[in-house]
């Protein structure tokens, strides 16, 4: 798919507004603001949205850089936070049916005016950071270009060539622009990348240590997928290799140049780059910085040979066993068998000395961690010591201590003897005699005789005239008397 196929299948490229989108719009800036507006956003989207996901490769061969001040801009055209303007871009999007697209050097004017394209020279050369650099601030919609423009000399000449695109048929200059949209998105992933690599340390001296890289370390590891596809879709990178952009060297000097000046999350030297953690400043990078950066540089190095030396020792064995088992084997067979044997020996014993490296700059490593782990204990003793000596010294020493204890030892005995003291008192309060009298009455009231059980009881005259009145009739029978007494015994036992 070529670029021009890649916008019209865009949603904000419908047919019905093809004609709109390819024609001169600029003049409607003044007749239907709206409809303006629309066309210049449907352009920066859908341009923005192709740079970002490879589409300088849609365009290939638009551009020939040339060298600029330390800036390397050999190396093709996959840029993927920058757009070429200029002659091969028109051409990219010219349509048989539409023509070129008129209205887009309109585009171009107002993105630069509202800083979300910023030519590239101008970004690099910027000393100051661009969200706290006045002029920097983003230009509203309709304000004037002019007033920005003129405070650097580049982006005033830079002036003249933007107003004089409404004489040349919408043509373009051949200028590279910073997308900044592109630019942020990819260092927030690459911030939040680090992040995780030092959350991933054993040790708080290897999680210092995971935020300190070379600056090509640093590119190895992160310049692919800059935007997070793979992990935001839930795939390995390595596996869509081919299909995920990647940053080129123009696209990291431009993304380490936002990071450390505008965001202000790291520290460049050098070849040395340091991440500062979330919760502190920025701060110089040591040499110690530089040592552990370079040990890390080299043993991922020395892991990419092992790799690269052990594949390639298995497949000059896998050719020397093809060429032994050919039938039938001959001279010049056996001599191919064993170069290739020769070669995978040779590779083998290769891949062992770079593993003895590897192994020496891991345990170097592991030593630096460790003595930076035994410094900062040390500090962290050193600066405590004080501290206890002050808390001690408030504290009045050991002889304070007990002075202190024997005090209160006196005092807990005094108030036990204040206590025994009071309840004595309380004691004396009581009358005696008053209790000796009421302990007198309670003996009297106990051996005093039943008069009301004698009162009750009948004399044998009573019994007598009762015997006598009595029927024989009432007397119970001794056999039912038994009986009933029997009945019972039983119903209880049972």
């Amino acid at each position: 798919m070529d670029l021009l196929d890649y916008v019209l299948a865009q949603p904000l490229f419908p047919e019905r507004r093809l004609p709109s989108l390819f024609a001169d719009f600029r003049r409607l800036k003044d007749s239907n603001p709206d409809g303006y507006e629309a066309n210049v956003t449907a352009w920066k989207r859908v341009l923005t949205q192709a740079v970002r996901e490879g589409g300088p490769t849609y365009w290939k061969g638009a551009v020939t850089r040339g060298p600029d001040e330390g800036v390397d801009k050999t190396g093709g055209i996959d840029d993927v936070l920058i757009i070429h303007s200029g002659r091969k871009l028109l051409d990219s999007l010219t349509s048989r049916e539409w023509g070129k697209p008129l209205g887009l050097s309109a585009v171009f004017e107002e993105e630069v005016a509202r800083r979300a394209f910023v030519p590239v020279d101008t970004f690099l050369n910027q000393k100051y950071n661009i969200y706290k650099d006045s002029s920097w601030r983003v230009v509203k919609y309709g304000t004037s270009v002019l007033g920005w423009m003129l405070r650097d000399s580049f982006i005033n000449e830079y002036y003249q060539s933007v107003t004089s695109w409404r004489k040349r048929d919408g043509q373009l200059p051949e200028i590279d622009f910073v997308i900044l949209e592109n630019l942020v998105e990819a260092a927030k992933i690459l911030l939040l990348r680090v992040r995780k690599a030092r959350k991933a340390g054993v040790s708080v001296s290897a999680e210092k240590f995971a935020g300190v890289f070379t600056v090509d370390m640093l590119k190895d590891l992160y310049c692919r997928d800059p935007f997070g596809v793979a992990e935001t879709e839930g795939v390995n990178a390595d596996k869509v290799k081919g299909n995920l952009p990647s940053l080129t060297d123009l696209d990291f000097t431009i993304l380490i140049r936002h990071i450390t000046r505008d965001l202000q999350q790291a520290t460049v030297e050098g070849n040395i780059i340091k991440f500062k953690e979330a919760s502190e400043s920025l701060a110089p990078i040591t040499e110690e910085d530089k040592a552990v950066a370079e040990l890390r540089h080299m043993i991922m190095t020395l892991s990419k040979r092992i790799t690269s030396q052990q594949l390639h020792a298995a497949a000059s064995r896998q050719k020397a066993a093809e060429y032994a088992t050919k039938s039938p084997i001959t001279d010049h067979l056996r001599s191919l068998a064993r170069n290739e044997l020769k070669k995978a020996k040779s590779a083998e014993l290769s891949m062992q000395k770079s593993m003895d490296y590897k192994l020496q700059m891991e345990s170097l490593l592991e030593n630096i961690e460790n003595a930076h782990s035994n410094l900062e204990i040390t500090k962290i003793m050193e600066s405590s010591l004080p501290v206890l000596e002050q808390l001690n010294k408030r504290t009045g020493g050991i002889e304070k201590v007990s002075d202190l204890a024997d005090k209160l030892r006196e005092q807990r005995a005094e108030t036990e003897e204040i206590g025994r003291a009071i309840g004595e008192v309380s004691a004396d309060e009581v009358d005696e005699d008053e209790i000796e009298h009421e302990f007198d009455r309670l003996l009297q009231d106990e051996t005093k005789p039943d008069n009301t059980n004698l009162e009750s009881k009948p004399t044998e005259d009573d019994l007598a005239a009762l015997l006598s009145k009595a029927s024989l009739d009432e007397v119970p029978s001794l056999e039912r008397v038994q009986k009933a007494e029997r009945e019972q015994a039983f119903t209880e036992a049972t």
